[in-house]
């Protein structure tokens, strides 16, 4: 007996047949407008670290000069954001986290991917072990140890007079000139031009200070004769005063590693700003003080000198002695 299958497929109704031209990609379809602006954003920023070029991307160009980037280009970039630009990590990963998703779908369509093994940064909430790293005290033994027998080393030592008494990130020092010392209605103040926000901004200049970076052009003036009018336009912390060379982050931060070892310590530029603010803390300044003193946008970023203020006042309790 011949047995006969029956037919239980579904009849379905055909596909439409869609024009796929111009039907956009990943980056469009599954984004928001907001997420991919954002992503656009970044990539943009990076390109233009790697590449010379001036403006918004340029479309035709933009898959090859992806397809260009190794894994060299992305180390410099990120080392960039970290110690010239002084970003958060968590800044910093979420702008990886946004070039991971684009070169990701890039992947899928057979170009190269140099971001799929670049791993994100390790991130705490607050590092006081970080912020408490250096002491005034500690600070002032640097500065007393300090030995001054040259125009690099005496430059040196207005550094560290400086990064203490203006709190000042290492992008906003290294950018300033002599021209950017103004006096305003019997003060003097610092105009800063590249600041985290952008924003063209100004700092009171501590007296102390203030005689310091003096003392130190006027010593550059009669060392290098250098005009009066021309001493403006240099950089008061210059890698080298002839040529007027600005110094880089990297320059920096060797000075600043160098002068730590003095106490035996490991020290950044950033460790200094820290020393600043958990001083100004322990003397009485308020939090809206302090956030406005080192350039904070939001309270929440300054509140982690206040809970190191806490800490060391916890640890002025076990010096005091003992009534029996």
């Amino acid at each position: 007996m011949e047995i006969v299958k029956k037919d239980t497929s579904l009849s379905i109704p055909k596909k439409r047949k869609r024009n796929r031209e111009n039907s956009g990609t990943i980056f469009s379809i599954y984004k928001s407008e907001k997420t991919l602006k954002d992503y656009m954003f970044h990539l943009n920023d990076f390109l233009k670290y790697i590449y010379e070029y001036e403006g918004n991307l340029d479309p035709d160009k933009t898959m090859s000069m992806m397809n260009n980037i190794e894994k060299e280009d992305i180390e410099d970039y990120l080392k960039h954001l970290l110690l010239d630009r002084e970003l958060k990590k968590s800044s910093i990963n979420k702008i990886i986290s946004s070039l991971k998703s684009l070169y990701k779908e890039l992947e899928k369509n057979g170009y190269n991917n140099p971001f799929k093994y670049i791993p994100l940064f390790k991130t705490t909430k607050h590092n006081l072990d970080n912020v408490l790293k250096l002491s005034y005290e500690e600070l002032k033994e640097i500065i007393s140890n300090f030995n001054v027998v040259d125009d690099k080393t005496f430059r040196d030592l207005v550094i560290l007079y400086t990064l203490f008494y203006t709190g000042l990130r290492s992008s906003e020092l290294i950018n300033l000139k002599y021209n950017d010392i103004i006096e305003r209605q019997g003060s003097i103040v610092l105009r800063l031009k590249e600041t985290k926000s952008g924003k063209e901004q100004y700092k009171p200049l501590h007296d102390e200070c203030y005689k310091k970076i003096m003392e130190f052009k006027n010593y550059i003036i009669k060392l290098y004769k250098i005009d009066l009018e021309e001493i403006l336009n240099h950089y008061i912390f210059s890698k080298s005063f002839l040529p007027n060379q600005k110094m880089s982050y990297n320059n920096l931060y060797r000075i600043i590693k160098d002068k730590g070892l003095i106490i035996g310590k490991d020290i950044s530029p950033h460790n200094i700003r820290h020393t600043v603010a958990t001083e100004l803390s322990l003397h009485g300044a308020d939090i809206l003080e302090i956030r406005d003193f080192l350039g904070h946008a939001d309270t929440k970023v300054t509140e982690v000198y206040i809970n190191a203020k806490n800490i060391l006042e916890k640890r002025a309790i076990t010096k005091l002695p003992k009534l029996v």
